[in-house]
């Protein structure tokens, strides 16, 4: 047992994964696109209100009204200083007797004064004739109304804010409906992923009655009839195994009544091979029937894995080429159950055991603690597993091409070692080494208990 030694980085080939945006996120981001938009051509039309482009759209109706002031101030002085300070404007009367301005305060300016402001102020002018009080021709008079600008500009402001938050709540509100509609969705997406994982038992909630609804309903469908499906296959490969155990032992019982010989040879590794696998399916079964009972939770014991891994280890001391164990110089503890986690080590470095070559170095196991969680490596300097087959190998019934050395084994190891893994919240990766060999990278969640 080495203590500290840090295991040879293996060569990866890992595709390029692109994560794809999500239909929610695109859906956000263009409503964002849209309430920026309302709001910049909200501004952009009160901004042209503000213009005299469209203020010229108001010129008739102002000339009326400008005409009937006029028509109220008359010949009296006095009534124009009390529009003028009435409705804050400028009031300049031409006649012949003379001009006299008032300004937005009421008081009485110079009319040159005032005009000097034009740019302040929209101007609007209009011309009436008063009959005299002894006849002769009428009298012609002439009206300028000044109004402040920005009197009547700054009244708009609460008007355009107020839209402003109108149009954005509105936005806001079908938002939130669209992503009412757009949930389902994200649930399915979320059921798919658990499906594509090995989780069958996975349901999506069913909450309407459209065609989102109908499609969750059928995943739900779909799922229940696949784990229906695979627990009965899975009994039914338990019960063969199970009930070729008794023949198997009568066959063993007559086998030794045969004479020695090549034949009594052949016909006991033939019942070695089908023991062996019997135990394997038998034990694949109790596997799944224990995570099954504890709701796909494993037990939470406190295990000293380095001890555990030990014990382990004794047990293939004679297996060539042998098996080193590198563990750190503290002790590492995790939660989980001790048996399940016993199976694991267990098929991995058998595996690892039984696909070296005559001339391969030893098994290499090496136990560390870091960022990620507990990790355990098992290295072999066997022929490998091509990387394009890492993953299938983990499927049960997987056996590689015999041609590459893989003639031993029943494609259920690895497949158990990724449920017990998998059922510990934890990550296996098969990974090429270099210049050859086979890396199984064990990840569990958690820094470990270390001291």
């Amino acid at each position: 047992m080495n203590k500290g030694q840090a295991p040879d980085k293996p060569k990866t080939n890992k595709p390029n994964e692109t994560r794809g945006s999500s239909v929610i996120m695109r859906f956000a981001t263009s409503t964002g696109i849209l309430a920026l938009a309302v709001v910049i051509l909200a501004i952009i039309f009160f901004h042209t209100i503000r213009g005299d482009i469209f203020q010229g759209a108001f010129q008739g109706p102002l000339k009326e009204w400008s005409a009937t002031i006029a028509g109220h101030i008359g010949q009296d002085i006095s009534k124009a200083q009390g529009v003028a300070k009435a409705h804050r404007i400028g009031v300049i009367v031409w006649s012949e007797d003379g001009n006299f301005a008032f300004g937005p305060d009421g008081e009485p300016v110079d009319p040159d004064e005032l005009l000097k402001h034009t740019s302040k102020y929209r101007q609007i002018e209009t011309h009436i004739q008063h009959a005299r009080e002894h006849g002769g021709n009428d009298k012609k008079m002439h009206y300028t109304f000044l109004l402040d600008k920005d009197e009547f500009d700054d009244d708009r402001s609460p008007l355009l804010i107020g839209l402003i938050f109108l149009l954005l709540f509105i936005i806001g509100l079908a938002y939130l409906m669209q992503a009412s509609l757009l949930r389902p969705l994200k649930w399915l997406h979320s059921g798919v992923v658990a499906v594509s994982e090995g989780n069958f038992s996975t349901r999506v909630p069913v909450v309407r009655n459209d065609e989102i609804g109908k499609v969750a309903r059928a995943f739900n469908q779909m799922t229940s009839r696949v784990q229906q499906m695979m627990d009965e296959r899975e009994r039914l490969l338990a019960d063969v195994s199970h009930e070729l155990r008794s023949p198997l032992a009568r066959i063993k019982v007559a086998l030794e009544l045969l004479p020695e010989g090549d034949k009594r040879d052949a016909i006991a590794q033939d019942i070695r091979e089908m023991e062996s696998l019997t135990t394997a399916l038998l034990e694949r079964e109790q596997i799944r029937t224990t995570l099954q009972s504890k709701a796909g939770q494993p037990g939470s014991e406190i295990i000293n894995l380095i001890a555990l891994a030990g014990d382990v280890i004794d047990g293939f001391r004679n297996s060539p080429p042998g098996v080193n164990l590198n563990v750190p110089p503290q002790s590492l503890e995790m939660e989980g159950d001790p048996a399940l986690i016993r199976i694991l080590i267990q098929n991995l470095v058998d595996n690892a055991v039984k696909f070296s070559l005559p001339e391969s170095g030893p098994v290499e196991v090496n136990l560390s603690a870091s960022d990620e969680g507990i990790r355990v490596f098992v290295d072999d300097d066997g022929k490998g597993i091509p990387q394009d087959q890492a993953e299938k190998v983990l499927e049960p019934f997987v056996k590689l091409d015999p041609s590459r050395g893989h003639r031993t084994g029943y494609g259920l190891g690895l497949n158990l070692c990724q449920r017990i893994v998998q059922a510990h919240g934890g990550q296996i990766e098969i990974q090429q080494r270099t210049p050859r060999g086979t890396r199984v990278r064990v990840t569990f969640p958690g820094a470990g208990n270390s001291s």
